[in-house]
């Protein structure tokens, strides 16, 4: 059993989650248990799949949260509190149960990623940060993975942190991208933070700071001489190749090798291949070349298909931000209390009464579809969800990113090739059960008949 740190994200919350605790509490119903679950209504367009990230993060947020002295100050400033309310707040710790699929399996819409047991207010009170936590991550994993997918036997690399939005942002969006198949980030502090390899070349500001761009070359090559990536673009590409060969040599000569070539302008695909052209007829094959510039899945998916000779893809704003998608829909809806299994029928957001897990079907090792049915009823499969909480404490093994970098990597090969493409007609599909389906026709028909009534 693992303890989380004591965090103080309590006041990183919608009002409404501590008003409708308060009256909770003012009305005698802070004891009934109450299940929510979380889920994303619907994919993007174009996507197949998602990748979930920030599951774990969230757990530690959950079961580590406190308020402050601060936070029950700046609380009872605001005047809308009674000092029985501030006094619970005082006191809150989680002591709920919660069900999990593991950070970084793939799943589709309409999937609970996260259920929460526990007392009506405290199930209440976690919802806003276990959205903002899951939902920016796994946007941006997700939206990797789709990259990664894209480019083959290229890798890619997360160039995001300038046009993040935010610090936060940008480093658990690099953490995002690398759990998703990424290999590396120019996000130093991430690289810090989570053990991620880091990765950089040089700006053109580098090249421009001299007069003669042979010369800017061969002393970042002399400071560099294991891992020199030299920008060739800034003046003329084809003339900064020339010139990056003619360094590569002078490396080669004191038994050094230059790694790569970054071009980040022009039309891309063309320049690669001409300066393939040049590094091969120098025999300088092991020069890698890497790409950037605006680059998306749909580009390097061209790239791909074109046998274009790319080794590396930097991407940056839309690997960090998941153009065009501005943020996945997810939810944390009730399903269960006191009275039984509840159910939302509001026209295009109704929900599945209950408490429900999820299977997983394969077949040889490769995953068909899944199915969503009610925890009490059995089904063929592998069960997604998992304890992961019980009583407030985290009971769910701790592992390292390479590892669940791996487990992602191993669960999207075994994805249905048709969901992996960029452009998806029909995503990873989510079949109900019968168990289900029949509890959630029933619920229908009895809140049906009561509106007419």
């Amino acid at each position: 059993m693992r303890s989380p740190n004591v965090n103080h994200h309590a006041l990183l919350t919608d009002l409404y989650q501590l008003t409708m605790d308060a009256a909770y509490l003012d009305n005698d119903k802070a004891d009934e248990i109450a299940t929510f679950e979380m889920f994303i209504r619907s994919l993007p367009a174009d996507w197949g799949y998602f990748v979930a990230a920030g599951v774990d993060e969230a757990l530690e947020i959950i079961c580590g949260l406190r308020f402050t002295a601060d936070d029950i100050d700046y609380l009872r400033s605001t005047g809308l509190f009674k000092q029985v309310f501030l006094g619970y707040l005082e006191q809150f710790r989680f002591t709920g149960d919660i069900y999990a699929i593991q950070e970084a399996t793939p799943f589709t819409a309409e999937t609970p990623i996260i259920r929460v047991t526990g007392p009506r207010p405290e199930a209440q009170l976690v919802e806003t940060i276990l959205l903002n936590t899951v939902n920016f991550q796994t946007m941006i994993a997700s939206k990797t993975s789709r990259i990664v997918n894209a480019a083959g036997e290229a890798k890619v690399i997360d160039f995001g942190l300038r046009r993040a939005h935010g610090g936060d942002a940008g480093i658990m969006g690099a953490r995002s991208a690398y759990l998703a198949g990424a290999i590396g980030t120019s996000n130093v502090e991430a690289a810090k933070r989570f053990g991620i390899p880091p990765s950089g070349t040089m700006a053109h500001s580098y090249v421009m700071g001299y007069d003669d761009e042979l010369q800017s070359f061969r002393d970042y090559a002399s400071t560099f001489p294991k891992n020199a990536v030299l920008l060739i673009d800034t003046y003329d590409t084809i003339e900064g190749a020339k010139k990056a060969v003619q360094v590569a040599k002078e490396m080669e000569a004191k038994g050094e090798h230059l790694l790569g070539v970054r071009l980040d302008s022009g039309e891309l695909e063309g320049l690669a291949e001409q300066v393939r052209s040049i590094l091969d007829e120098a025999g300088l094959g092991y020069v890698k070349i890497v790409l950037s510039s605006d680059l998306n899945e749909y580009k390097i998916d061209k790239y791909t298909k074109d046998h274009a000779p790319v080794d590396f893809y930097g991407v940056g704003t839309e690997l960090i931000t998941a153009k065009p998608v501005a943020a996945l829909s997810g939810v944390y809806k009730l399903v269960e209390d006191d009275l039984g299994p509840r159910i939302k029928l509001s026209e295009s957001k109704r929900t599945y009464p209950g408490r429900k897990q999820v299977y997983r079907i394969s077949e040889d090792g490769q995953y068909q579809y899944d199915v969503l049915e009610l925890e009490d009823q059995s089904h063929e499969g592998t069960p997604l969800l998992s304890q992961v909480v019980k009583d407030g404490e985290i009971i769910r093994d701790k592992r390292s990113l390479e590892e669940i970098r791996e487990y992602c990597l191993d669960c999207v090969s075994r994805l249905p090739d048709e969901v992996k493409t960029v452009h998806v007609k029909n995503p990873y599909g989510l079949k109900i059960g019968v168990g289900l389906q029949s509890l959630t026709d029933q619920l229908v028909e009895k809140y049906s008949k009561n509106r007419r009534e």
